[in-house]
């Protein structure tokens, strides 16, 4: 092999293979700058838009995968094959308890404010409800966590809650975990929070909603209340008298059970002291519409 004009110059044979080299290379490059909409990870409207934040995020915890579906817009395809709207013009029922909705988007309405415990104005509760994370889309739930109760049973784990094993969903026990570990910590140097945390109402069971014909995050495996006797709830009001707000809850219990993704009945309206509930995609950073500050 010699030098020619300072080029090095290969014998014909290996000249040939050297092309093929190269232009194999060339369209490896081409190909990897290219991106493959056949497998985009993202779900694509036929304009190439989005999906909306508050849909896209929900299969971080939820079954199903989101979709574009033509005339019904976005949505989320479960997997028993029925597509869960985003949004459609249908209202809210008017269920005494809590509002059936088929509609992904109802779920942020009206938007969780988590963070230091607000007195509620419950001048104006009625039977509509209007509380944060109230609306629950009932499919999706089902098919997250057990179509029936013995589908739900059959996925549920136990969590020891300050010195009893309770039962709880696998998908949201170690985040119940979590907050033992929160409260456990607050309580080294603040003893009065235990009270609030032993004894408890309980977690799961198969059950509607008192007065209403859905289903309760209790069946699922989701929600736990703890001390009733140390809790308020607006339903032990007087027949006759106005609901006013009432709650003994700690400011740090309420914290370290939203720090993990609950929500809490205490900023209801229909207010329920007692009330945790795994909804973590309520208190996601990820899940907010950035266009309102809301979702």
């Amino acid at each position: 092999v010699r030098a020619r004009s300072g080029v090095l110059q290969q014998p014909a044979k290996n000249r040939g293979i050297v092309l093929v080299f190269v232009a194999l290379m060339a369209m490896a490059q081409v190909d990897a700058s290219v991106p493959d909409a056949s497998v985009d990870p993202v779900a694509r409207a036929p304009d190439g838009g989005l999906p909306p934040r508050g849909l896209a995020c929900l299969t971080q915890w939820y079954a199903g995968e989101v979709e574009y579906g033509g005339d019904a817009g976005w949505g989320l395809h479960l997997p028993n094959g029925v597509f869960l709207k985003w949004t459609s013009p249908a209202p809210l029922s008017d269920d005494e308890d809590v509002p059936a909705s088929q509609n992904l988007e109802d779920i942020y309405r009206p938007p969780y404010v988590a963070g230091p415990i607000v007195p509620i104005d419950t001048s104006d509760a009625g039977n509509h409800i209007d509380d944060p994370g109230r609306v629950r889309v009932e499919q999706l739930l089902l098919a997250t966590y057990g179509k029936d109760r013995e589908q739900v049973l059959s996925h549920m784990g136990r969590v020891r809650f300050f010195g009893i094993r309770w039962p709880f969903h696998e998908l949201a026990a170690p985040a119940l975990d979590r907050v033992v570990a929160r409260i456990t910590e607050a309580a080294k140097t603040d003893k009065k929070l235990l009270p609030f945390v032993q004894d408890i109402g309980g977690t799961w069971i198969w059950r509607k909603i008192s007065r209403s014909k859905n289903l309760s995050a209790h069946a699922f495996g989701i929600a736990i209340d703890i001390n009733v006797e140390r809790s308020a709830y607006w339903r032990w009001t007087r027949r006759g008298e106005p609901i006013v707000w009432q709650n003994k809850i700690p400011q740090a219990i309420v914290d370290a059970f939203e720090a993990e993704g609950f929500i809490w009945g205490g900023r209801w309206v229909h207010y329920d002291t007692m009330h945790f509930e795994y909804r973590p995609e309520l208190l996601a950073a990820d899940c907010r519409d950035e266009a309102d500050g809301g979702r």
